[in-house]
C-alpha cells in the first residue's frame, strides 16, 4: 500500500462492490454513481496497485488472480462495514447447486472449488455428481458442468476447456503384451473402456482413421478408477490426456501411438438464461472462467 491509504481503501471498497454486483451498470446503480466513474475508479485502483484486477469486455467481468486475491482479502471487511453502516447489498451467500459428471469434479475441479469456498465462505456448494443426463430445471440446478453436446438449448453455454483423448498404458503391461504399432492391433490387447467414450476413434495425419467398438477386459463409468486400473498394469486405456497428466509426469504411464490423434471433448459450464443472475451464480461462473486456462493446461 502507498502512503495514500484512505484513497486506496475507498477504491478497494468500490472494487469489492463492483465484483459483488457482477457488472459496471449494476455497481453504478448500487454505488449511486455514473458507470464511467465506476470504470475510472477501477482503472485508478489498478494503477495505484500496479496490478490488473479484472479482464473486462462489453458483456462480462472476469477476475484475474490478483483480483481474486484482493477481493478475498477485503470482501469480509467490506461486508461487515456495510452491515454496520446499514447499507443493503446483494451478498454472496446461499446454496449453489451444481450438476457435474462423477470424475471431472474429483480429477480436475476440486481444488478450484475449495478455493471458491474459501473466497466466498457464505456460499455453500451442493454438487450432484451424475454421469446421466438430468433435467436441470426439475433437479433445481443453478449451474451444470457438461462434456460434449449441450443437453438443453435453453441454457447458456460457456466453454471451459477441451479434453484431448489418447491411448495410455504402463511400461510393465507393455513388457508382457504384444507389440502395438497400429490401432488395428488393439484387439490383441487387454483394453480398458470408460464413460463417456466407450468406442474409440483415432485419426492419423496421413488421413487414415480407426474406430474400435469391440470387447474390453474392463469397462467402467468412473475415469478415476480406469486410470488406477491402467497404472496397475490392467491394460490400455483410451482416455483424456489431462486425467493422466500426473501419471505421465511420474513415469507411471506412457502415451501409445502418439501420432494417432483421439477425440476432442469440450467441457462447458451451463447456466439459466436469466436477465438477472443471482450473485452466487455470477461469481461462480466468473471464478471458474478465470481458472479454466490453468485447470486444462498440461503444464504443471
Amino acid at each position: 500500500m502507498s502512503t495514500n491509504f484512505g484513497l486506496e481503501l475507498q477504491l478497494i471498497y468500490q472494487f469489492v462492490h463492483l465484483v459483488n454486483a457482477g457488472s459496471f451498470s449494476q455497481a453504478a446503480k448500487e454505488l449511486d454513481m455514473p458507470i464511467a466513474t465506476v470504470s475510472r475508479k477501477l482503472t485508478k485502483l489498478e494503477t495505484v496497485l500496479d496490478k490488473q484486477l479484472l479482464m473486462r469486455n462489453t458483456r462480462k467481468l472476469r477476475l484475474t488472480e490478483e483480483g481474486i486475491a484482493l477481493f478475498q482479502q477485503y470482501q469480509s471487511i467490506i461486508s461487515q462495514f456495510d452491515s454496520i453502516s446499514g447499507v443493503t447489498v446483494d451478498k454472496p451467500e446461499g446454496t449453489l447447486r451444481i450438476a457435474a459428471p462423477v470424475s471431472i469434479i474429483s480429477m480436475i475441479f476440486i481444488k478450484a472449488l475449495n478455493e471458491f469456498c474459501e473466497t466466498y465462505p457464505d456460499i455453500q456448494l451442493h454438487i450432484a455428481q451424475n454421469n446421466n443426463v438430468i433435467d436441470l430445471i426439475d433437479e433445481g440446478v443453478d449451474v451444470a458442468i457438461v462434456g460434449g453436446t449441450q443437453p438443453d438449448s435453453s441454457w447458456i453455454s460457456s466453454s471451459l476447456g477441451v479434453l484431448n483423448y489418447g491411448l495410455f498404458a504402463s511400461a510393465q503391461y507393455l513388457q508382457n503384451a504384444p507389440a502395438l504399432t497400429h490401432p488395428n492391433e488393439l484387439g490383441l490387447h487387454d483394453l480398458i473402456k470408460v464413460w463417456p467414450l466407450y468406442n474409440w476413434s483415432l485419426k492419423h495425419p496421413n488421413g487414415e482413421s480407426f474406430y474400435y467398438d469391440g470387447k474390453a477386459k474392463l469397462t467402467l463409468s468412473d475415469l478415476h478408477g480406469a486410470v488406477e486400473a491402467t497404472v496397475d498394469n490392467g491394460g490400455i486405456l483410451y482416455g483424456p490426456e489431462l486425467f493422466v497428466k500426473k501419471q505421465l509426469a511420474a513415469g507411471e504411464l506412457q502415451a501409445l501411438l502418439p501420432e494417432w490423434v483421439g477425440e476432442k471433448r469440450r467441457i462447458s459450464i451451463l447456466y439459466h438464461q436469466r436477465s438477472h443472475q443471482p450473485l452466487k451464480v455470477k461469481l461462480f461462473i466468473e471464478f471458474m472462467q478465470s481458472k479454466a486456462e490453468s485447470l486444462f493446461s498440461m503444464h504443471s
